[in-house]
């Protein structure tokens, strides 16, 4: 690991210190030997062969052409024993995640002005073909006139391409922040939107729309819908609940055709929130100007002007002599009055709303019904029913667990790897020996990177192969998980072999 070094250079920079750690970087501020420039210098958490090099210079050099005003710009990349580096801008003022700590609210003017950067940014992206993978407020970076600067671009892609043998099924992102699409390897554009969408949710109310574990944050991003914000306490405007809802729609086609249209349909249903403002003309006549200490009078209202004195109407208007006029009496009109039709047509129009409104309940009741019922009838079948042969949901499930155990180890939070364990694979070690070996592992051979790729499906049982990379290590070894699910439909992890020893026997 470079933090044990941080006077090492890499390059033409010298590393100053450590600035954080993601799940496959470690980040540094580095300083230029010559030009005493500062940069970030993200080093991946990889070791690469002659191979994998030339693929990653290809993928670090499209990233770098990534030229926006609210998107981190990569300054240079190379590849130092076998170790992948990237030098990047470096924002000063740190990320949203810190100026807006989690459980927090954040302003809707704020709210506005943070999603239109960001949109702008995926939306650049996007229309070149590449996808962000990692939306989230630690990715948004905040620059030295307070700019919205997104982050990781060049993480996600050089990562999926360095570090899969099968990029389209890999899984790159946050658990928290993840489209459903993305927990089967098959992320699309739309899915940099949902992930801005539930920051957006996360902002406005303070909490992510999914909480628990692992798992079961991964089950609510695939069936169940996010939780309303109709909160009275939230004075969130319906049109803007609306917006929200559709940008995070289970279906992707269902979301808005881009991230740029998600963007502005935000903010006009804010917009239509607002009352318009009537400003006074730049150059108004000095007689028409009030005084400062006196604020111009509101224009009366209809009744105002009807109660009008004949005084008051006087004083506004200058009388001029009028000569007398003879005004002949009116003749009546022979013609039999009509009868009004108004009244009957106020009851047909008050009847008719009286029955629309009556319509509309019918419909959104029988809608949260049909929602429960399925959603009871999903939660009886996964939890109480017989296990049965993994469905696409099924494996996405299988999935997410694999990727929580591996992303546990890596994280080195071993006691939510071992949680993740079920029998025979947890009766085989106790928790203190399952610890001890991690660590002792750890200790030999370094930091660890993995590539998830599903090697066989047979019938209630997921085998997962990683390819496993290590910091002390010339060549990688094999992890094999075996995921089954229990008569409870919930998935174990049963069996975990690696290859290790084979790889190298001892600690150098």
């Amino acid at each position: 690991m470079v933090a044990d070094n941080i006077s090492q250079q890499l390059g033409n920079y010298r590393l100053i210190r450590h600035l954080g750690r993601g799940g496959f970087a470690d980040v540094y501020l580095g300083e230029h030997i010559h030009l005493k420039t500062q940069a970030a210098i993200k080093v991946l958490h990889a070791v690469l062969s002659n191979d994998d090099i030339d693929t990653f210079r290809t993928e670090a050099l499209t990233v770098a052409h990534l030229i926006h005003p609210h998107i981190i710009r990569v300054l240079d990349f190379d590849v130092i024993n076998a170790v992948p580096f990237l030098v990047m801008d470096y924002a000063p003022n740190g990320n949203l995640r810190e100026r807006h700590p989690k459980d927090t609210r954040v302003p809707a003017d704020a709210v506005l002005s943070y999603v239109q950067q960001v949109a702008s940014a995926l939306q650049y992206a996007h229309d070149r073909n590449l996808m962000h993978r990692d939306v989230k407020p630690e990715n948004m970076l905040v620059g030295s006139d307070n700019e919205i600067l997104l982050s990781d671009f060049g993480t996600a892609l050089v990562t999926q391409s360095t570090l899969s043998q099968d990029t389209e099924n890999t899984v790159v992102g946050t658990l928290s922040y993840m489209a459903p699409e993305q927990f089967s390897g098959k992320p699309k554009p739309a899915s940099d939107q949902y992930a801005l969408a539930i920051v957006v949710y996360e902002w406005l109310s303070g909490k992510k729309p999914f909480r628990g574990s692992h798992l079961e944050i991964a089950a609510q991003h695939l069936t169940a819908p996010p939780p309303l914000l109709n909160d009275p306490a939230l004075a969130i405007p319906p049109a803007v609940q609306q917006v929200m809802q559709r940008a995070m729609a289970k279906d992707y086609h269902q979301r808005y055709p881009s991230v740029q249209d998600f963007a502005d349909a935000l903010q006009r249903a804010y917009q239509g929130q607002r009352q318009p403002q009537i400003q006074l003309p730049a150059t108004m006549p000095a007689s028409m100007q009030y005084p400062q200490d006196h604020p111009p009078f509101a224009a009366p209202t209809i009744s105002e002007q009807q109660t009008e004195t004949p005084r008051q109407a006087q004083a506004m208007t200058p009388v001029l002599p009028l000569p007398a006029v003879q005004v002949p009496k009116p003749v009546a009109s022979p013609t039999p009055p009509v009868t009004s039709m108004k009244e009957p047509v106020r009851k047909i129009k008050r009847g008719l709303k009286r029955g629309a409104r009556a319509l509309a309940i019918v419909i959104i009741v029988g809608s949260l019904l049909l929602c429960a019922l399925g959603y009871g009838a999903f939660h009886f079948f996964t939890t109480r029913g017989p296990a049965a042969s993994p469905s696409s949901t099924d494996r996405s499930g299988a999935t997410a667990l694999a990727n929580d155990f591996m992303q546990a180890i890596v994280n080195r939070n071993y006691d939510q790897a071992y949680n993740d364990l079920g029998p025979p694979a947890a009766t085989q070690t106790s928790r203190t020996q399952f610890k001890q070996q991690a660590q002792s592992e750890d200790s030999c051979y370094g930091n660890i990177t993995h590539d998830t790729a599903i090697k066989s499906t047979q019938n209630n049982a997921s085998k997962y192969s990683y390819t496993m990379t290590r910091a002390k290590m010339q060549k990688a070894y094999q992890l094999d998980l075996t995921i089954q699910q229990n008569s409870a439909g919930s998935w174990q992890i049963t069996d975990y072999q690696s290859n290790i020893e084979k790889v190298q026997s001892s600690c150098p």
